[in-house]
């Protein structure tokens, strides 16, 4: 083991240098460069300021080329202004008339840097070829400088060759001739006669820290400078490079800071260059003892990994290791301007599970023909008919996984059997919901619902299919599927639901486990309880029965007291007719309460306010007769609610008919309605003796009835079964809303209901 894993090591060290040496990863490693290049470029220099030929001064000045005339007047407002120096990324190489004016201009100012014609090779033969300015301006200039820039093999510019001749002599680029006459004027040199011919070397290149995308430095337009519109603070000792940024004209470049489309003017990628220059922030390439080192030392890292530690261990370290690669590449980037090309490093630890992989392969093989004799050594749950293995090693091998999985799909069809076998619906998930069985049950019950196989559908789909109506989901199935994806169960772990065409379901939810009790899934039980319904609606036709037997006597004694009542002594005749009411009362709010619990509601979407307003309007003449004055405040915009507007009318009229009667004579209810957040909220205000707190918690329970006022007869307390209060709990919650009451004693009472705001 140990020397195939220095095998493994000595051969994955050897791949990395061969690598590195004959066939560098170098378009992985700019595509990093630029990826670091971008992410914190530096702030472009105030200092550097670009005077462009743009498309305004083309427009102005005529078409290129331009009289030197114009350069010339150019040059006397940069004289004027105090530019501190000029790089003029222009090529003068032929002569006009206008040079004299031209070349006075340049001696005039004296900081002026011109650009001289470098080709490699040059003609004929030559290896190169220097082509100097015309004389009067190469003689009045400070240098002249080359402005060569090489892309990369993909087409990028990233770096400036190094230059220099036979001799080791050093040919400045434009910017760095800038960057010596802003500096150190005294290191620059005059220029030089023309050379023909010699060869030209590349001892190194400088990498450019980009400053933002192209536009980053401060524009000016060559015509606005030479007509004098642009102020001479604007220039005054700065550094001006002068050069194209017109369409069609000058040179273009992409660069690490261009993306797919735009790209850069040459005088700005000079700007850049100089601006790196001068701020001392150029990126100096890793030299090849520091690549190599930086290519290996993951991978024997890495090999010591996977030498002591287990796989899960192993992958994650290699996903660490590789972030730690690009981490140190971002570090000697930013902190040290080195720049370490990591796609060497990274390729070699993408590569090394391979190399390794087959000896982990091998002895998993190993495990796994092991494992699989021992299962067909093992007793059966299920009757089997397996046939001794034979062949060659990998035939036996195949056989025994064949007759392994033939022993699960025989235990799955075992299992799916069973399943349908249940009288109730069922359904099989994984820990996410993921419905991964369902017997036949359950493909019955959800046939006309959910089109399709159960199998892969969310757990979420089935119990909304159970909605009625897919404005009123039901909250109890969205706390059960909340608990289910935390991994826990709720204390009531399932609910009771009624279906639209009648059927009452009991859905309850249970997980299972593995061996070693890991939860693997869920079971979703649907069982149907119509029958049991049926039993207790019997029960409640029962009361409705009784209920109207106990109106019809009621109603006759009111006719008779009505028609009859003067030949009945009248203390009498109102305690009959008060007792007739009480009972007739106390039948309607049966009628009403058990309708409410019923859960048959008229889906519809309404006003709330507009509910309000028709139960105030219903209980007015009350208030009239108790000279009470009932108050409304309604928004301007409609809280609409979905629900059975009768019974939520209803609801609203019990809640302001107790305010009334339980409020002297005189006072005032304040009815109002509001929305906060999802909820549209209803608050009914009494002026009343208000409510002892160990009275709150139990009002809205049914018979639930207020005592009289302390020192009054038990006959003073209102009328009432006290059914009202838990009618109007039973409709709101059948809406997924809630109830609230508060009150203090001798300053009044405050009830009210909250629904939830009608979804589009």
């Amino acid at each position: 083991m140990l020397a195939e894993w220095w095998g493994v090591l000595l051969a994955a060290s050897a791949l990395i240098l061969a690598i590195n040496w004959l066939f560098p990863p170098v378009r992985a490693d700019n595509l990093f460069y630029d990826f670091v290049v971008r992410m914190n470029p530096p702030t472009p220099s105030d200092e550097i300021v670009i005077v462009g030929i743009d498309n305004r001064s083309l427009v102005e000045l005529g078409r290129w080329p331009w009289p030197r005339a114009n350069h010339a007047a150019l040059i006397d407002r940069l004289t004027a202004a105090g530019a501190k120096a000029v790089g003029f990324d222009i090529l003068l190489l032929e002569p006009t008339a206008d040079d004299e004016g031209l070349a006075l201009a340049l001696a005039a100012n004296g900081r002026v840097v011109l650009p001289h014609l470098l080709e490699i090779p040059g003609q004929n033969g030559a290896l190169s070829a220097t082509t100097l300015p015309v004389s009067p301006l190469a003689k009045a200039a400070r240098t002249t400088a080359h402005v060569v820039v090489r892309p990369d093999r993909d087409g990028v510019v990233r770096a400036v060759d190094s230059l220099t001749d036979a001799n080791g002599n050093r040919l400045l680029h434009l910017a760095e001739a800038v960057a010596l006459l802003a500096r150190n004027p005294e290191k620059l040199r005059p220029p030089s006669p023309a050379a023909t011919s010699g060869a030209i070397f590349a001892p190194s290149r400088d990498l450019i820290r980009f400053s933002g995308v192209p536009g980053g430095y401060r524009h000016v337009s060559y015509s606005d400078v030479m007509q004098g519109r642009v102020p001479e603070s604007l220039l005054r000792d700065h550094i001006v490079l002068v050069g194209a940024t017109a369409s069609g004209i000058g040179d273009r470049f992409s660069t690490p800071m261009s993306g797919t489309l735009e790209t850069m003017a040459g005088v700005e990628l000079h700007a850049n260059y100089l601006d790196s220059l001068l701020a001392d922030r150029m990126i100096r390439p890793a030299p090849p003892w520091a690549w190599q080192l930086f290519s290996l030392m993951p991978v024997w890292l890495m090999m010591l990994s996977l030498m002591l530690l287990g796989p899960r261990i192993n992958l994650w370290l290699g996903l660490v290791l590789s972030l730690l690669v690009f981490a140190v590449t971002l570090l000697a980037f930013a902190a040290f301007g080195f720049w370490l090309p990591p796609a060497t490093a990274l390729l070699a630890l993408a590569l090394i599970f391979p190399l390794w992989g087959w000896r982990r392969l091998d002895i998993a093989s190993r495990y796994m023909v092991a494992e699989l004799r021992e299962l067909s050594s093992e007793k059966a749950i299920l009757p089997r008919d397996h046939q001794p293995p034979s062949g060659d090693a990998v035939e036996r091998q195949i056989i025994l996984m064949h007759d392994a999985i033939r022993d699960v799909r025989d235990l799955r069809r075992f299992i799916a059997q069973s399943l349908d076998r249940f009288p109730d619906a069922a359904l099989v998930t994984d820990l996410g919901g993921r419905v991964l069985i369902s017997n036949d049950a359950a493909d019955a019950l959800f046939a006309s619902r959910l089109p399709g196989p159960l199998e892969g559908r969310q757990l979420a789909q089935v119990f909304a299919s159970l909605d009625a109506d897919p404005r009123f989901p039901d909250p109890r199935a969205a706390e059960l599927l909340g608990a289910l994806a935390a991994g826990s169960l709720p204390p009531e772990d399932g609910y009771e639901t009624r279906l639209a065409d009648g059927t009452s379901l009991e859905v309850r939810l249970a997980f299972f486990t593995d061996a070693d009790r890991k939860p693997l899934g869920w079971i979703a039980r649907f069982a149907d309880i119509t029958a049991l319904r049926a039993s207790e609606k019997q029960r409640e036709d029962a009361l409705r029965l009784l209920t109207h037997d106990m109106r019809a006597p009621q109603a006759s004694i009111l006719a008779v007291l009505e028609a009859e009542g003067h030949t009945i002594p009248p203390e009498l005749a109102r305690r009959l007719e008060r007792y007739a009411h009480q009972t007739l009362s106390l039948a309607d709010d049966f009628v009403h309460l058990a309708r409410a619990e019923s859960g048959r509601f008229i889906v519809e979407t309404f006003s709330l306010s507009e509910a309000l307003l028709d139960a105030v309007d219903d209980l007015w003449p009350i208030a009239e007769s108790k000279q009470m004055r009932i108050t409304t405040d309604v928004p301007d915009d409609e809280a609409l609610v979905t629900g059975d507007r009768s019974l939520i009318t209803r609801a609203l009229a019990n809640l302001i008919g107790n305010a009334l009667k339980y409020s002297e004579n005189g006072t005032r209810v304040q009815a109002s309605v509001a929305t906060e957040g999802a909820m549209h909220v209803v608050r009914i205000a009494d002026q009343g003796r208000g409510i002892s707190q160990a009275d709150l918690p139990t009002l809205f329970e049914p018979f639930s009835r207020l005592a009289a006022p302390e020192g009054a007869a038990p006959s003073s307390a209102a009328p009432g079964a006290g059914l009202g209060l838990a009618f109007v709990k039973a409709v709101v919650e059948r809406h997924r809303g809630k109830v609230f009451a508060s009150s203090v004693e001798g300053q009044g009472s405050v009830f009210g209901i909250s629904l939830p705001a009608a979804t589009a």
